[in-house]
């Protein structure tokens, strides 16, 4: 890694940082990246790295789990049930953010005696209602999904992601309803459910919306290695 790439690393991070309000954490999509790029993000003090594919998370915690002992890994892409065993035997891994119906939900539940700690995730809602994306699609179905988690369970239900309308001519507009609608329910099942949820919305196109909305995660990548 040349000297410049390093400062370039360094000036990107402290440029997303310093918009950051102090509830709201960066997280670093790392897929395609190389293990050396995301050791020196790691070494500029990030710690939370996401991967949406879980064969090529695997091999990079593995890699990195001595150099990297802090480092959090988080699940971003649609999670196939069958990569379940091999995502909850990755090391260092933080959270899944991509739950996105019932019965995946379930499906982890019953093996999550693999897992050596807890692990954080995230219930997928579609917001934008966009045939291609998964995700719940009603607060009920939403609200059993997280009620179907038992209060000793190694998976503990963090809180609620989404994504914006990507078809439309009023992106920005569409943008905010989303994570504003997401809101709205992170609010109504927090309260039912007794404790504080958080939000993962927001990506390179739209994360300034998503921060004037108060995300909490917001997942950034190809803009942070260009």
């Amino acid at each position: 890694m040349t000297p410049e790439k390093k400062a370039i690393f360094a000036q990107k991070l402290q440029a997303i940082q310093n918009q950051l309000p102090a509830d709201t954490k960066l997280l670093l999509v790392s897929k395609t990246r190389s293990i050396e790029e995301i050791q020196l993000y790691y070494d500029l003090g990030q710690r939370d790295f996401g991967e949406n594919r879980v064969q090529e998370l695997s091999e990079k915690a593995e890699a990195l789990k001595v150099s990297c002992p802090e480092i959090r890994w988080h699940m971003i892409g649609h999670l196939q049930s069958n990569k379940l065993n091999q995502l909850f035997s990755i090391p260092h891994l933080f959270a899944i953010h991509s739950v996105d119906d019932q019965d995946l939900l379930n499906k982890m539940l019953k093996s999550e005696q693999r897992l050596g700690h807890e692990v954080g995730i995230f219930l997928q809602f579609n917001t934008s209602k966009e045939e291609q994306k998964s995700g719940f699609e009603d607060y009920e179905t939403l609200k059993s999904a997280a009620q179907s988690v038992p209060s000793n369970s190694k998976i503990k239900v963090l809180g609620l992601m989404t994504m914006g309308t990507l078809r439309t001519e009023a992106f920005e507009a569409e943008a905010k309803r989303c994570f504003e609608e997401l809101n709205h329910l992170k609010i109504r099942l927090g309260l039912e459910l007794g404790r504080k949820l958080e939000t993962s919305m927001g990506m390179s196109q739209d994360f300034r919306i998503a921060i004037e909305e108060r995300s909490n995660w917001i997942r950034l990548g190809t803009m942070m290695f260009q």
